[in-house]
């Protein structure tokens, strides 16, 4: 699964939602909750490399198909 700009590239900007025009840094810098831990973890578990963060906003996630629970 790829989320893209959850964790800024050098393209961020203060847009909020892709579907609407609405601008405020706090959507992506998070100052209504602690971000950075959800954004540390996004980081931790990308498949993908620093590089498609950086340059294209992209992270690879695993899914929760890899997920395997016992019963």
């Amino acid at each position: 699964m790829d989320i893209y700009e959850f964790l800024p590239s050098k393209c961020k900007t203060d847009v909020c939602y892709y579907y609407q025009r609405y601008f405020d840094s706090a959507c992506t810098m998070g100052s209504y909750h602690p971000l950075l831990f959800e954004k540390n973890m996004v980081k931790h578990l990308n498949l993908g490399t620093d590089e498609d963060i950086y340059l294209l906003g992209k992270a690879t996630l695993p899914g929760f198909w890899t997920i395997h629970c016992r019963a």
